[in-house]
């Protein structure tokens, strides 16, 4: 875990002191008045975000302490929040300690913000602020050398951080010049690195800069420009070394022309990576496979769209870029950010495929010759060959009889990419995977570059659902590390769900397992952590509860609780079984479906999967429907599976979880005449009724008792007792009202034994407001839910 997810999670001071303490691999410390004391370096911490100087103040009067005292004084001084970090050298604070003009407090807590506005001239210029979530590394970088050689290591400009340094310069530097023209920020960038801070280390280039006693002023074009404020610019510098090293001058000037700033507009077609999470993907790629990796690894994108995710790349001469569309192609070999890259048209899942699955590149000659060459010496493993990185977004689209379910923006030119020669021709034995376009990539992959580390941005699918067992046994790699980000930061993505950015070494033969992963919010900022598990051994809840087998007898199926499904030729639900008295609809086993596919109805379902209630399975139907209903589904949990119950399920639990089925909105269970289909007219009749006529003042019979004859000798907890009370009082007012003509014929009041979706409505549709009263009812029926909600999980019905 980094600091920055460690800081997520932190949730008192003591959380935030720690988590430093294991980023920074601190082993002598001591904890007292000083936050964390060690004999280098002493550290002021708050758990919520601070002003440093204020932080500094507090820590000041510790300092002056011990100094009076004539106790050893660290060489560095630092302060640290959730957010953020600043380090100082102890020498330039000890002048103010001698200010007499300074009333210091007796005790750091006593240190405010008059005491910091004081000490600010003295040393705001001398410490250096990190931000955590965009420079991590650099502080921890910063302490280390700090502790190691007393002294603060900037980190230096390289070939593989250019792309990243320049953007951070942008943001920090190149908006306060007032700059009109973008495409100066690269000129003027270099004009700042290549120089020492008091004079230029090149020459001739075409900005220049001088470094003034009122501070930088930089010289292009005829034009001066000066930044607005002057805190980035120094604190940057504090960060940074300059110049770069000697041998990297000339190749980093090389690439000066690519350094545009970035324009998401630029960027967005048909697979659109956001700048901000491709960004938070090379940081992870520097994680797991070190600081060097763009000069170590040739990449390979061979759906690269644009280039979203080449437009961080410090390296390009690595670099191949291979796309469906020709116009593609043409805007990026005219964009200056693709310079030195290999950019070429290329259909993955049909070209230099054969009819049996195998790769021939002589098929189609599009390979570049330099990436052919470096696909045979990896595969070859020959002596100084550089390794292959897969790095890709591919379409996430789903394959299907009738053409493919795009979930992206995909171009009218894309549609045709389903029906692929790889899919027919070389996978066999991948099962489903088959249908899915980004496991078809994963595919010819493993079989087309076996050595390739694989870094791709996807649905966690693959790693998750159950129907993809067969993709997983044939598929296996090492995780190496990755997080997953909400799908809203994807323009074009329906629903909401995790798309995650896994490192996988393919050269190993690791079977697919659990996978655990940062997670990160629309935004990019981290939010915690999840584990994605494989469920390929676990019960899942679908296979639970027997299917009772469906008889000849026929039946309406339906497609909401009194209006008959539309014929099709798929049409499915007319058929009823022997003794059953309801249809539980609870297609897949996910909580994405589980909302809007889980129903319980009188008579067939038009479409879907689920299973006939009957006397015997009553109990399990109830704790099918609640289980798949009480859980909220977001983006997190999506994809989470529902599992079998791992403990002992009580009496209390099975008539808790009933109780809550009975009165809940998505039991669609109803008693009506009438009903028209299939050329002749049917009756619903209503098994689900809790109370007999008298209770409630029903003026007929009921063509059913079975629920009160069910729960005759049940017994009941008090949150379900009060949902029971509350419920029979909105019964008894329903069999209260002659309901106007309109509100009869919509909900189909023509017999006694109405189900609970039509007395709501009905009730609700009368607007008897002052009569009717729906507050209490909701208070007991949340209670009820807020009781059973944590149940799902101790009962092992999702995982914790």
């Amino acid at each position: 875990m980094n600091l920055l997810e460690a800081l997520a999670r932190a949730k008192t001071e003591e959380d935030v002191k720690d988590a430093y303490i294991e980023a920074l691999g601190l082993k002598s410390y001591f904890k007292g008045l000083v936050d964390i004391q060690t004999e280098e370096i002493w550290f002021e911490a708050k758990e919520a975000s601070t002003p440093p100087l204020l932080m500094f103040a507090q820590l000041l009067v510790y300092v002056r302490a011990a100094k009076k005292r004539g106790e050893p004084i660290p060489g560095f001084l630092c302060v640290i929040d959730r957010e953020k970090a600043a380090l100082i050298p102890t020498e330039h604070a000890l002048p103010i300690l001698e200010d007499k003009s300074i009333e210091w407090p007796k005790s750091g807590s006593k240190a405010d913000m008059a005491l910091a506005t004081k000490i600010a001239p003295a040393i705001e210029t001398h410490y250096v602020v990190y931000e955590i979530d965009s420079h991590e590394h650099e502080f921890i970088d910063a302490v280390t050398s700090a502790i190691a050689e007393g002294r603060i290591i900037r980190t230096p400009i390289t070939p593989d951080n250019l792309r990243q340094v320049f953007d951070k310069w942008v943001a920090m530097v190149g908006v306060e010049l007032g700059v009109t023209n973008e495409g100066d920020f690269a000129v003027l960038f270099f004009a700042d690195i290549m120089h020492n801070g008091k004079e230029a280390a090149m020459a001739n280039l075409p900005a220049r800069l001088l470094m003034t006693a009122e501070g930088p002023t930089f010289l292009l074009h005829g034009e001066t420009y000066e930044p607005a404020s002057d805190r980035g610019y120094y604190n940057f510098w504090k960060i940074y070394h300059r110049p770069p090293e000697q041998k990297h001058r000339h190749y980093l000037l090389e690439r000066r022309d690519s350094l545009l700033p970035i324009d998401d507009q630029k960027f967005k077609g048909a697979y659109y990576t956001p700048l901000h999470i491709v960004d938070k993907a090379y940081d992870q790629l520097t994680a797991t496979l070190g600081e060097n990796w763009q000069k170590k690894y040739i990449v390979w994108d061979m759906c690269a769209g644009v280039g979203n995710l080449e437009a961080k790349h410090s390296n390009l001469r690595n670099v191949y870029m291979s796309t469906l569309d020709f116009e593609d192609v043409t805007i990026m070999r005219s964009n200056p950010a693709f310079a030195g890259a290999e950019i070429f048209q290329y259909d993955y899942l049909n070209d230099d495929v054969t009819d049996f699955g195998e790769i021939d590149y002589s098929l189609s000659n599009k390979l570049p010759d330099g990436l052919r060459q470096a696909i045979e010496d990896a595969k070859e493993g020959k002596k100084g060959a550089k390794p292959i990185l897969v790095l890709i977004n591919p379409p996430y689209a789903e394959a299907t009889g009738g053409g493919m379910a795009v979930p992206m923006a995909v171009s009218q030119n894309k549609l045709g990419v389903a029906n692929t020669l790889y899919a027919q021709t070389g996978m066999a034995g991948y099962g489903k995977a088959t249908n899915e376009l980004f496991m078809q990539f994963i595919a010819r992959v493993d079989q087309e570059l076996p050595r390739a580390k694989l870094a791709i941005f996807s649905k966690v699918k693959y790693i998750c659902t159950p129907t993809l067992s067969d993709f997983r046994q044939v598929w296996r790699a090492e995780y190496l590390g990755g997080f997953a980000v909400h799908s809203k930061s994807f323009e074009g993505l329906k629903g909401d769900f995790p798309i995650s950015f896994f490192i996988w070494d393919t050269a190993k033969d690791v079977p697919i397992e659990n996978v655990t992963s940062n997670m990160l919010d629309k935004a990019g900022n981290l939010i915690g952590e999840k584990t994605f598990l494989n469920y390929d051994c676990l019960p899942l809840l679908t296979e639970w509860v027997p299917r009772p087998p469906s008889n000849s007898e026929p039946t309406i199926p339906l497609k909401s609780a009194l209006v008959p499904a539309t014929a099709t030729k798929d049409l499915r639900g007319d058929r009823w079984s022997d003794d059953a008295i309801a249809w539980l609809n609870c297609a897949g086993n996910d909580l994405q479906n589980a909302t809007a596919k889980t129903m319980l109805f009188s008579s067939g379902y038009g479409s879907g999967r689920g299973f006939f209630v009957n006397s015997g399975n009553l109990w399990q139907a109830a704790i099918v429907f609640s289980v798949r209903r009480l859980i909220k589904p977001t983006w997190l949990n999506d994809r989470d599976q529902f599992l079998q119950p791992s403990e002992e399920l009580t009496e209390e639990f099975k008539s808790d979880c009933l109780i809550w089925m009975l009165f809940h909105g998505s039991n669609l269970t109803a008693g009506a005449d009438g009903l028209e289909w299939s050329d002749r007219e049917w009756s619903l009749i209503n098994h689900f009724i809790p109370f007999t006529e008298t209770e409630i003042g029903a003026n007929a019979r009921f063509e059913s008792d079975f629920m009160v004859r069910y729960m005759a000798d049940m017994s009941f907890s008090p949150e379900a007792q009060a949902v029971l009370d509350e419920g029979r009082k909105l019964w008894r007012r329903f069999h209260s009202i002659s309901f106007p003509r309109k509100i009869r014929d919509e909900l189909k009041l023509n017999r006694a034994d109405a189900g609970w979706y039509q007395i709501r409505k009905a009730l609700e549709q009368y607007g008897d407001i002052e009569l009717t009263d729906f507050d209490a009812f909701k208070a007991s029926y949340k209670a009820l839910g807020d009781k059973l909600r944590p149940k799902i999980f101790e009962l092992g019905f999702l995982p914790i």
